[in-house]
């Protein structure tokens, strides 16, 4: 493996990770060919297989699986280790990667806006992914902290809460629901529902509401994007889950509407979430503290006329 280079490696796990060369080309902005080269000349380079070509579509062979630890670890050192050098070199604060899942860039960016004005050379990336890429991401350094729901636990992090995160049920103003109170989980049943893809955090938590209350409405379309899902709810295309951080807006123009349905709303909790071996970057662990001491309080500013809603 004299000849492996760093750029092999992530396109390997892209690869690995889409189970796919023409996901992972579109991941780092390169040609599927160029995946496939770049795993052709490592597998010639390590006298293995790390793939299984069929059909047109691949997986890892048992060496592959094994390669693909140790590509990860790999990885994860480079860039504990470029925090590292960052702190040896005096660099104050350096660059701080957040990742979320899609529901937290609701209020995120009014969060950034305070944060920025007690560290204004702050430089910040933004991953937004949903739960299960985010574990991947953490898991592999790409990130320093994570902003989500339902904590991993596949990987061992720190896990802190910050604020409380209710879920429920919306609907059109039109809806034959809306209005009526106190209705029965069983009424889902009557009804289309909208629901986030699996792999979603809110996805995960209407699954079991629904389970818990033996309802199994009919899902009539899954979507990956709460704006879509907002924009089919506002349609009238059916009933949806939702996180109370995503309506705020369509709440207050009377465009989106809360169903009174029992035992809701479902309180989660928001978590900031980091690795618990890596070294914390002085930046990360900046916005670590200050999420935990005024995350909870500029969420309650920013949705008190939803929350209010949410009580009625």
């Amino acid at each position: 493996m004299r000849n492996l280079t760093l750029r092999q490696i992530r396109i390997f796990i892209s690869a690995a990770k889409h189970q796919s060369f023409s996901r992972a080309a579109e991941e780092l902005h390169i040609t599927a060919p160029a995946v496939s080269l770049q795993i052709k000349e490592m597998e010639e380079d390590m006298n293995v297989s790390l793939f299984t070509r069929e059909n047109r579509k691949i997986g890892l062979t048992s060496a592959g699986e094994y390669f693909l630890i140790y590509a990860r670890r790999i990885v994860s050192t480079l860039n504990e280790a470029n925090t590292t050098m960052e702190r040896l070199r005096g660099s104050q604060l350096g660059v701080l990667k957040i990742g979320l899942v899609s529901t937290a860039k609701y209020f995120l960016p009014k969060v950034l806006v305070q944060f920025k004005e007690d560290n204004p050379n702050a430089q910040i990336r933004i991953e937004v992914r949903n739960r299960e890429q985010l574990v991947e991401l953490l898991r592999d350094g790409e990130i320093d902290i994570a902003i989500m729901g339902r904590p991993p636990k596949e990987i061992d992090t720190r896990v802190e809460p910050f604020a409380n995160h209710p879920h429920l049920f919306v609907s059109s103003p039109m809806h034959p629901l809306a209005g009526k109170i106190d209705l029965s989980p069983q009424v889902l049943n009557q009804y289309e529902m909208l629901s986030r893809e699996h792999g979603s955090g809110t996805r995960y938590v209407m699954e079991r509401y629904l389970n818990e209350h033996g309802v199994t409405p009919i899902v009539s379309m899954e979507m990956s994007s709460n704006e879509t899902i907002k924009q089919a709810v506002m349609a009238n295309l059916g009933i949806s889950f939702v996180s109370l951080h995503t309506i705020g807006n369509e709440l207050a123009s009377n465009q989106i509407v809360i169903l009174d349905i029992q035992d809701t709303p479902v309180i989660r909790t928001w978590h900031v979430v980091a690795l618990n071996k890596r070294n914390a970057s002085q930046i990360s662990e900046a916005f670590r503290y200050f999420m935990l001491e005024k995350g909870g309080s500029i969420l309650k500013e920013m949705f008190a006329h939803a929350q209010t809603s949410c009580q009625a």
